[in-house]
């Protein structure tokens, strides 16, 4: 899954009612979850840096339009770029053309990773953003 949407993604599950530990571990997991579901990821293309800048840049955008427009409370803010962190190796991995072991686990070859055609793949992407924004939206 893109940057963006594991941000979402932890954003959205940072509103249940858990303990903060809770949390970290949660949205942590949901990033192996998301990474197993089928999608649609830029870093099998020959425009890899395109695509990265696209997401990450849409993710940096994402935090700090929460905050100075939305006045998200950076606790929750802090569980969506913990549930997009794991995707940092990816960004290092392309920036240096696919040299180096990836160190988050469901990045790995060994890893059963979900994958799928462009449409449906951003698709899927894009109903888990939109529902994210809709939990947040209706807190």
């Amino acid at each position: 899954m893109w940057v963006v949407v594991h941000l979402y993604t932890g954003l959205g599950l940072g509103l249940l009612p858990l303990p903060y530990w809770s949390l970290v571990l949660v949205v942590l997991a949901s990033h192996l979850f998301l990474d197993v579901v089928p999608h649609w990821d830029y870093t099998h293309t020959s425009h890899q840096i395109r695509w990265g800048a696209l997401d990450f840049g849409a993710a940096l955008l994402t935090v700090v339009v929460g905050y100075v427009a939305f006045g998200a409370p950076l606790r929750l803010l802090a569980l969506g770029i913990l549930s997009a962190a794991p995707d940092f190796d990816v960004l290092v991995g392309t920036l240096r053309h696919g040299q180096g072991e990836y160190w988050w686990p469901g990045h790995r070859s060994s890893f059963p990773h979900g994958r799928a055609a462009p449409l449906p793949g951003i698709a899927t992407q894009a109903v888990v953003v939109i529902a994210a924004a809709a939990a947040l939206a209706l807190h």
